[in-house]
């Protein structure tokens, strides 16, 4: 899905027979807002978010031109995107061959917009965040999503249309609005990039010992500031994380935070730091990965935001790994279930059984650890001989804190 180089759009500017004296902005206006640099335009949000990877030089700018027809029958005839799209194209005798893509604009609206193998708009539609998020589809990018259930529209899944510091989920985003071109912004995601080929590897944290148990802490530079050295981006598994801070295309952000995606298929997905109340950002202090006890007995990844440096337009990072250790049955060996009432049992090396009471801290414990031993049955004798001492140090000392002052204690 890679994108590199010059992008030459052709910007079809159509009027219909019946308001062909509107011209919404003149033909001046268009050559800014795709082609132009240094104007805050098309041209200029593509070439930061993809930080110098693509632009859209030697885009051209034709029309106003007039179509002979009608608005009203130039619609009716023409009930689809693309058919408006081809319409605008026939009037104007285009080799589209020449063109990485097409946008078709009108004087006045068609009552549709979007993107269907190229973009049509109309009057409200001459904006950089509009503009940006279907020139995006065209390069190939697909919308982005968070992980709650509320819907963008009837139409639209579950979290779609709602990571709002990514163009992609545009039109319900973060978007400054100045007065020409806006509303603008927010930039692209890093798993967005990184599909698009513009992630350069170089500037990607990854961790070095992906098995084993460590700690690494580094600096995150702003996504919107690739002039500074260093980290534009991690990589943990199959979590990207990111900083954004509130300026440039990202100005309308509500605050500086830490965003963290993962990409299952085609579609970011940017993980919650708090999902009953929609916040997506993370901010110093707060840690993704497993529990304390999970974290203690089955190992995993946590990654912590330590602190942002604004002045510096960076963000530290904690990761710290801890790798998973085996569980396996034999004698003598832990094992342990839940019982009816909620509580449970744990049998001990020793031979002694240690009820659990209900909702203890450690029935959420046996029962991960009753699944993993009941996998672990399948194993050959051979490949049962550790006994998972840490793992049995880890039960013991919940068990003691869950029954600490009950008649059980002294069984511990």
């Amino acid at each position: 899905m890679e994108r590199k180089g010059s992008q030459k759009f052709a910007i079809l500017l159509c009027k219909f027979s019946d308001s062909q004296d509107i011209e919404p902005q003149p033909a001046t206006y268009f050559q800014d807002l795709f082609a132009n640099r240094g104007t805050g335009g098309l041209n200029d949000y593509w070439s930061d978010a993809s930080k110098g990877n693509i632009d859209l030089n030697g885009t051209e700018i034709l029309g106003w031109k007039v179509i002979d027809q009608t608005r009203n029958d130039f619609v009716n005839a023409r009930p689809g995107r693309w058919d408006k799209i081809l319409g605008a194209i026939g009037a104007f005798d285009l080799d589209t061959s020449k063109y990485a893509g097409i946008v078709a604009l009108f004087n006045v609206s068609v009552d549709d917009s979007g993107t269907q193998n190229g973009v049509l708009g109309g009057p409200t539609d001459y904006n950089v965040t509009f503009l940006g998020h279907e020139t995006g589809h065209v390069f190939g990018l697909e919308h982005s999503f968070d992980q709650s259930d509320r819907k963008d529209a009837t139409w639209s899944a579950p979290g779609e249309y709602f990571d709002m510091s990514d163009i992609m989920s545009a039109m319900n985003v973060y978007s400054s609005n100045p007065a020409r071109f806006g509303p603008v912004g927010p930039l692209l995601n890093t798993p967005g990039m990184d599909r698009m080929g513009w992630l350069d590897p170089l500037r990607v944290w990854t961790p070095t010992n992906v098995g084993s148990s460590d700690s690494y802490q580094f600096d995150l530079v702003s996504l919107g500031h690739p002039e500074i050295p260093g980290y534009l981006a991690a990589r943990i598994g199959g979590v990207y994380v990111e900083f954004r801070t509130k300026d440039g295309w990202d100005a309308a952000i509500p605050r500086p935070g830490v965003l963290l995606h993962e990409m299952p298929g085609v579609n970011p997905i940017v993980l919650a730091s708090d999902k009953a109340n929609y916040v997506n950002d993370w901010q110093p202090g707060q840690v993704y990965g497993p529990p304390d006890l999970d974290f203690a007995l089955f190992g995993g990844t946590r990654i912590r935001v330590d602190n942002f440096d604004l002045p510096a337009k960076k963000a530290r990072i904690t990761v710290t790994r801890r790798a998973s250790r085996p569980i396996v049955v034999g004698p003598g060996q832990i094992f342990g279930g839940v019982a009816v009432d909620g509580g449970g049992w744990v049998i001990l090396p020793s031979g002694k059984i240690v009820p659990v009471p209900p909702r203890s801290p450690v029935t959420s414990i046996l029962e991960k650890l009753a699944v993993v031993l009941e996998a672990e049955k399948a194993l050959q004798p051979q490949a049962q001989k550790a006994v998972s001492r840490a793992v049995y140090g880890d039960v013991v000392r919940t068990l003691r804190t869950a029954l600490k002052g009950s008649p059980h204690e002294s069984q511990i």
